[in-house]
């Protein structure tokens, strides 16, 4: 009796005790990312106006380069997005209804005043139109006319 007894003690014990290795849930902010670009210009497309980014709520370093952007006069915003493309819009990276088919990895994007040409381009009608060759060979987007426009809700 008291074998059994300690078995299902031991077994009830077991199946209570909480998941330690259970992922905390990583929060997000979003922010549309604008271009200092005029629309009008040959080439462009409506959707290659903005896109969205997003940064953990714990990336305090990104946010706080991100609020100071933000407190500057659009004209001033001299740093741009550059990050990891990952396929899918990853549900947020949009232009109104339409829908991206990548976005930049959460975790490996940053704001920068320089990279190289290569991975330059428009969201839209390079990164979308061409999306294998920029999922594939190229793999960063680096839209040098970008600037962070403002904090959205998706």
């Amino acid at each position: 009796m008291l074998k059994s007894f300690c078995v299902a003690f031991l077994l009830l014990l077991a199946f209570s005790c909480k998941k330690d290795n259970d992922p905390t849930p990583v929060h997000y902010r979003y922010y549309e990312v604008g271009m200092h670009r005029n629309s009008e210009e040959p080439g462009w497309k409506w959707q290659d106006t903005t896109f969205v980014v997003a940064v953990a709520d714990s990336n305090t370093t990104l946010i706080a380069e991100i609020n100071a952007q933000l407190q500057l006069p659009i004209a001033q915003r001299n740093k741009f997005v550059t990050g990891t493309l990952v396929a899918g819009d990853g549900g947020y990276n949009r232009n109104v209804s339409h829908r991206f088919k990548w976005h930049l990895k959460e975790d490996d994007w940053n704001l920068v005043q320089a990279t190289i040409e290569l991975s330059d381009g428009l969201p839209y009608t390079d990164v979308d139109v061409n999306n294998s060759y920029w999922m594939e060979k190229v793999k960063r987007f680096s839209p040098w006319s970008s600037y962070i426009k403002k904090e959205i809700t998706p």
